[in-house]
């Protein structure tokens, strides 16, 4: 009774398959496209394209060559060519097509669709560079993958949920009569936008207003041509500082969920405006706005109020109320946003440009490069994650492996297979949804309280309770036991008599 009741209960798992997820390698099936008006040319292409990327251990690209559209005549536009040859050949999730325009000025124009322009002297090398910086990201996937933790990506796995916070500040509202309707302003450009990313991560998104905040941070007046004659610099060094002032008067999280904090600051008219400057004592003010951020915290935008406002200030005139502007701030924060979230590539490649956004979403290739980022990172981390559980529980015998814990991990281990044979058969969108669920279940499994229940109760500390417990009892028990046989021993003897 006492070893039935001691005995851990633990369910048996596939333990070596686990550790064996290393050596099966994550590769990703793509499609690439390439239309051109001379069919030779593309042949050439695509042969050169084929032969840089046949040694790739984490790609395996297809190159496709486009005949003429039926009514390629009447294409005398680049999205008018576009919409025939995806007339004829759709595209599905993870695609990309390279479209030869002889009139381009650049070598390659990278659209907001899944697609670049290209010139007719672009070069194969040229479009393998582009295909490996911006449209597969291989660098940052060799990141994701590399087991030395000196080449490997700091950036977590991203999250299934976030709170996305706006708040604007405003320290002296007695003074400065800043009107805005954040609410309306935040869904009618932030809600929006996060539902064109939401297959990887749900956003919750609220918004407030914060007056009589304490902020401090280290200015210096500089005097300038303005009405104002001065404005304020805020050195680059400096903005930790003012961060930190600014976080401890945000209001904290009321859930489990990691936050993105978006922060408008409206500093006064005695600190304003305000512009942030370099080391190099450059002025960092882009298109007007003053802005900065810090992943994985958030960003912070300063709205200067406007140059009327602060004369009046000046001149101690009555405070005059104004509108804060809605469209330059919201371009902003979802710049901020789309950076936050690891969605943007920043690389900047010779010869080659990218079309600006003009729609309340990201750019088709960059979203769905970072989902097949994503995908690879799930499937990375619930891999790690799982098969350091697994090692935790061979060393220590002792720790409950429950049948919930049991179902989390081979549930993940199941959709990390499959989430593989995905990316391998070219389902960018069902290795998405597999991996996410890997990886929670993963965090899950690795994460659950019944593991800690007979932690600190190990076999040795077993044996030092309980034996010293039944021996002295087993002695006497042991002696009657001795006895008994004895008496047993001597009636045999008697009735053999």
């Amino acid at each position: 009774m006492w070893w039935k009741t001691t005995t851990v209960y633990r369910v048996t798992l596939p333990s070596n398959a686990i550790l064996g997820l290393s050596e099966q390698p994550i590769k990703t099936a793509v499609q690439v496209a390439i239309y051109t008006q001379s069919s030779s040319r593309a042949q050439l292409l695509i042969s050169e394209l084929q032969s840089a990327f046949n040694d790739s251990e984490i790609w395996n690209v297809e190159f496709k060559h486009l005949p003429p559209p039926s009514r390629a005549n009447e294409a005398h536009t680049p999205a008018a060519l576009e919409k025939l040859l995806l007339q004829e050949h759709p595209q599905s999730v993870g695609d990309f097509m390279f479209i030869e325009w002889p009139k381009l000025q650049e070598e390659v124009l990278l659209t907001t669709e899944r697609s670049a322009l290209i010139r007719s002297d672009t070069t194969a090398n040229k479009l393998a560079q582009v295909l490996h910086s911006k449209i597969l990201q291989t660098y940052r996937i060799n990141q994701i993958l590399s087991t030395d933790d000196r080449l490997g990506a700091k950036s977590e796995a991203p999250q299934p949920a976030y709170d996305v916070i706006v708040s604007v500040l405003n320290p002296k509202p007695r003074l400065t009569h800043a009107q805005w309707n954040i609410s309306m302003a935040v869904k009618t450009y932030v809600e929006p936008w996060l539902a064109q990313v939401s297959d990887i991560s749900n956003y919750t998104v609220r918004s407030q207003w914060k007056y009589r905040v304490a902020i401090e941070a280290n200015l210096k007046q500089v005097r300038d041509e303005s009405k104002l004659g001065r404005h304020y610099a805020l050195q680059e060094a400096d903005l930790p500082h003012l961060l930190t002032s600014i976080s401890q008067n945000l209001s904290a999280s009321t859930t489990d969920k990691p936050a993105i904090n978006l922060v408008v600051y409206i500093p006064p008219c005695k600190t304003a405006p305000l512009h942030i400057y370099n080391s190099k004592q450059q002025l960092l003010t882009r298109n007007g706005v003053d802005a900065f951020i810090s992943p994985p915290w958030g960003g912070v935008i300063i709205a200067n109020p406007p140059e009327s406002v602060c004369l009046a200030y000046a001149n101690d005139e009555q405070p005059l109320p104004y509108h804060v502007s809605t469209t330059d701030n919201m371009q902003v924060m979802l710049d901020q946003l789309h950076k936050l979230l690891d969605i943007s590539s920043e690389l900047q490649m010779e010869g080659v440009k990218t079309v600006d956004i003009e729609q309340l979403a990201p750019r088709r290739w960059e979203y769905e490069a970072y989902l097949r980022r994503s995908a690879i990172r799930h499937i990375a981390t619930a891999s790690r994650t799982l098969q350091s559980l697994i090692n935790l529980l061979d060393q220590i015998s002792y720790i409950v492996i429950n049948d919930d814990v049991a179902a989390a991990i081979t549930s993940s281990y199941a959709d990390i297979l499959a989430a593989k044979v995905a990316l391998l058969e070219h389902r960018l969108g069902d290795a998405s949804a597999l991996a996410k669920r890997a990886f929670v279940a993963s965090e899950r499994g690795f994460f659950d309280a019944s593991l800690l229940a007979q932690l600190y109760f190990p076999d040795e500390q077993k044996y030092a309770i309980y034996i010293p417990l039944f021996l002295p009892v087993l002695v006497p028990v042991l002696s009657s036991f001795n006895m008994l046989r004895k008496v047993l021993q001597n009636l045999r003897k008697e009735k053999q008599h």
